[in-house]
């Protein structure tokens, strides 16, 4: 009895501490993580978060099924698929789904997290800002967000917060449950966790890819008019797309002015996640009608090196990341924490989406190792089906 009340008492003045500097918000982590086997944060967790609906058209626009026939992955690909728990796999060419596989406990209707893949998603919403001639992403950040202006920005611009080149210090510490990213994932009142932060140095020389420029780019959004991110996003992607199932995005509260977790946390299915990906294949372009300016398209995927001479980084676009195959072709990488992948190969119509729990960790350069490989078990399916 007496070990219990002692136990008790350091677990209440543990809540205290917690309480009174503001890390409460670890009770909430420890129990979303520990408590269910993950380290971290999983693509299951949407039951722990607030979320905004995006809903879907009335009228969806489905794949084409037109599965290979007899296909099956090797035993190779069958393993690494269960190593790291895959949750989902799909192949598409043009509009036509070649190939489907689910694991896990997933199928066709579930959503999963996105994670960092939604960054591109909020890239995408920028550029149906730009699209309506509301952003310019060569303007000073400070035009959207006035605490910015003078030495607190340094000249920083919108299209350097696409890139990572914004030498702010928020830190991409994942193990930290103490840093900038376990705040913004779990805790609430984003807009007060970002409002301190500043320009360090004279920013566009150095890439370094942080969670808190994309915060940036939704304030810049919320900063336009009265709608939301999730409506941008609704209104001028999901359902012009034609998503057959609605999406959620977490927020930081219950409240209506709550706003979009947008560095993480989108949830979607694997087919609908495709459709970002055939967007990103043909420039902004929906079976015929320009949802986002080409142009600005073409920026997005043209990797940071060939923008600027400030800066060498060759893998990076807007918000997205980019590579080429062994054989020349090159491709655009959305990806996310856990190996949410969603990689469109423009010279062949490709896309290949996979999702699941856990990833190699291994980098082939500035890119997760896996890149290649999933792309290539893309490419076996469709040399199947020709």
């Amino acid at each position: 009895m007496k070990i219990l009340k002692i136990i008790g008492a350091v677990v209440a003045v543990l809540v205290a501490a917690t309480l009174l500097t503001g890390h409460a918000y670890l009770w909430g982590g420890i129990r979303e993580t520990y408590f269910r086997g993950w380290k971290n944060a999983n693509i299951d967790d949407i039951e722990f978060r607030d979320i905004r609906t995006i809903a879907a058209p009335d009228s969806a626009q489905a794949w084409i099924a037109a599965p290979v026939w007899g296909y099956e992955l090797s035993a190779d690909e069958q393993a690494w698929h269960e190593t790291y728990m895959s949750a989902s796999f799909l192949v598409l060419h043009g509009d036509t789904l070649l190939f489907e596989r689910y694991w896990n406990g997933f199928d066709e209707q579930t959503v999963s997290n996105s994670f960092s893949a939604c960054k591109s998603i909020v890239a995408l919403a920028v550029g149906l800002a730009v699209t309506e001639g509301r952003v310019d992403v060569q303007n000073e950040l400070a035009t959207y967000l006035p605490r910015f202006a003078g030495d607190a920005g340094k000249g920083l611009t919108v299209e350097e917060v696409l890139q990572m080149r914004s030498h702010i210090p928020f830190g991409e510490d994942y193990d930290n449950p103490f840093g900038f990213m376990a705040k913004a994932y779990y805790r609430g009142e984003l807009e007060d966790l970002v409002a301190p932060y500043r320009v360090e140095s004279e920013p566009g020389t150095e890439w370094l890819y942080q969670g808190g420029n994309t915060l940036l780019l939704g304030e810049i959004m919320r900063s336009l008019d009265e709608r939301t991110l999730s409506d941008w996003v609704a209104a001028g992607l999901w359902q012009p797309m034609g998503a057959e199932h609605d999406a959620y995005w977490a927020v930081d509260g219950q409240e209506p002015g709550s706003i979009e977790r947008c560095f993480a946390a989108y949830y979607a299915t694997a087919r609908d996640f495709a459709r970002f990906g055939k967007l990103m294949n043909h420039r902004g372009n929906w079976n015929g009608t320009q949802l986002i300016d080409s142009t600005y398209m073409n920026e997005m995927v043209t990797p940071i090196s060939e923008r600027s001479t400030a800066c060498d980084a060759g893998h990076y676009g807007y918000q997205i990341w980019l590579g080429t195959t062994a054989d020349g072709l090159e491709f655009s990488c959305m990806e996310g924490l856990r190996g949410q992948f969603v990689i469109s190969v423009p010279a062949l119509d490709l896309v290949v989406v996979r999702t699941g729990f856990k990833k190699n960790e291994q980098k082939d350069g500035p890119l997760p190792s896996e890149v290649q490989r999933i792309v290539e078990m893309g490419r076996r399916v469709l040399d199947a089906a020709r």
